[in-house]
């Protein structure tokens, strides 16, 4: 409990920020994110664990004209939760998506710390409701690649990273890239190429080019919006092979699919992927799915319960895990809202299970979390 109260306090303290239209051509926006898990074990050797973060995200937009636009992103952590090595945290798929304190420095191996995005965009109207926008820049493919309504963001919705974005993809973020966004009316085709480097040091090979499309299409229906869209990515044949002398491509598909099943109050999510494991990963199969409850059903429309589950299969190459299992439900409050300041707390529930192919070292374990937004 006093870990918890010293987490509040970090959290509060620093925390005095409003939103800023300096003019209507510059605006800047932005999140403080305290977060406090707790492990208990239920399975294999896992031991009960509880670690903190605190996260201030900034956004900074600047339109010199309506089609014109640079962004800045940028984000700075106290703590690390359970990314650190030091952490003990025994499963593969982190509770905690949000990039911590060892995330933001050093940024995917350049020597770079807490600037995350810094891009520039031009969209070329073309016919009305047919537009095409272009993206150079250190961007993040995952706000276009593999979106979805109810299970894309880690500040707000579901926590567990296989929850947020389908982990095979291996959606590179805060690297150079470019990108192409093709809109016509409700239906959209949106290419990216990045560059990134190779998690394993002892590589010789030590950057990789990574290139995703994605198809989407908005389908409106008596019981509300629903959206479909299918994507595939591939790398040049610059990634770690299970053989360690040579090199292969990982290459992939996916789905992503979000649908409203009550207007405005219960809607469901979907997704699934399909990667070649010649490239050696840890997964190369998975589905997920859930459900999203508008508190408007208790008269609180700012009020939200999502639950999810997602399964992961890992190659028969991996000698060492079999597959991993996460259920994830939460339940998100809002504490207040006042002119652009909001704050909501959230209450989280994770169990995360790996199954290794000796089924005597298998783990499974509970993590209880609680995260506090501050939003501006």
């Amino acid at each position: 409990m006093r870990k918890f109260l010293l987490f509040l306090i970090i959290l509060l303290f620093p925390v005095s920020a409003y939103a800023v239209d300096i003019t209507d051509k510059l605006s800047i926006s932005g999140a403080a994110t305290g977060v406090y898990q707790w492990l208990n074990k239920a399975q294999g050797d896992v031991h009960n664990k509880d670690r903190g973060s605190a996260v201030i995200d900034f956004n900074v937009s600047f339109k010199p004209t309506e089609n014109d636009e640079f962004f800045l992103r940028a984000s700075f952590a106290k703590g690390s939760g359970f990314h650190s090595e030091n952490s003990g945290y025994p499963f593969k798929l982190s509770p905690n998506a949000d990039d911590l304190f060892v995330d933001l420095q050093n940024m995917n191996g350049h020597s770079r710390d807490h600037l995350q995005e810094l891009w520039y965009s031009h969209k070329f109207p073309i016919q009305k409701d047919i537009s095409l926008k272009l993206t150079a820049g250190i961007i993040d493919s995952t706000t276009l690649i593999d979106d979805n309504a109810y299970a894309a963001d880690e500040i707000t919705q579901f926590m567990n990273e296989a929850l947020v974005h389908n982990p095979l993809a291996n959606l590179p973020s805060y690297d150079g890239g470019v990108a192409a966004e093709f809109e016509w009316d409700k239906f959209h085709v949106r290419l990216v190429g990045m560059r990134s480097k190779n998690d394993n040091e002892d590589m010789d090979v030590r950057h990789y080019n990574w290139f995703g499309a994605q198809v989407g299409y908005k389908l409106e229906t008596p019981i509300g919006e629903g959206n479909y869209r299918v994507y595939a990515y591939t790398t040049n044949k610059r990634f770690e092979n299970w053989d360690t002398d040579a090199y292969k491509a990982l290459k992939g598909i996916g789905v992503s699919f979000d649908q409203q099943l009550i207007k405005d109050i219960l809607g469901a999510f979907f997704r699934a992927g399909w990667q070649d494991d010649s490239a050696k990963v840890n997964y190369n199969r998975m589905y997920s799915i859930g459900l999203n409850l508008n508190g408007s059903v208790w008269g609180r429309k700012d009020d939200e319960v999502g639950v999810g589950y997602v399964y992961l299969k890992s190659p028969s190459k991996n000698e060492e895990l079999n597959n991993s299992q996460v259920f994830e439900g939460y339940i998100k409050f809002k504490l207040f809202s006042y002119k652009s300041l909001s704050s909501d707390i959230t209450f989280d529930y994770q169990y995360i299970r790996d199954k290794d192919r000796d089924s005597e070292n298998t783990k499974a374990g509970n993590v209880y979390g609680v995260r506090l937004n501050f939003n501006f």
